[in-house]
């Protein structure tokens, strides 16, 4: 979408930039996705939703994806990160 609609991509931010796009992304479409996942009756404890770039989980996440990393079982393509089959 960056690319299409500005000609830019993630790089040309920067890293702080480039999260604050994500931030006001998830304040545009994160209700919907939840609000989707309710109507396909999923039964969550929906008090306890998070976002995974919110300040205390970001540094876990980072953490995990470099020792799935590490251990091979995801790697980086072209457009996304790809988890490997054999999980």
């Amino acid at each position: 979408k960056l690319k299409k609609e500005e000609g830019k991509t993630r790089h040309d931010y920067g890293r702080e930039q480039f999260v604050e796009r994500v931030w006001e992304w998830k304040q545009q479409y994160g209700s919907t996705i939840t609000m989707q996942l309710r109507r396909l009756g999923c039964s969550l404890d929906w008090s306890r939703e998070v976002f995974t770039m919110d300040e205390p989980r970001a540094e876990s996440v980072t953490e995990a994806f470099v020792r799935f990393h590490e251990m091979g079982m995801l790697y980086r393509g072209v457009r996304l990160t790809n988890w490997c089959v054999t999980l």
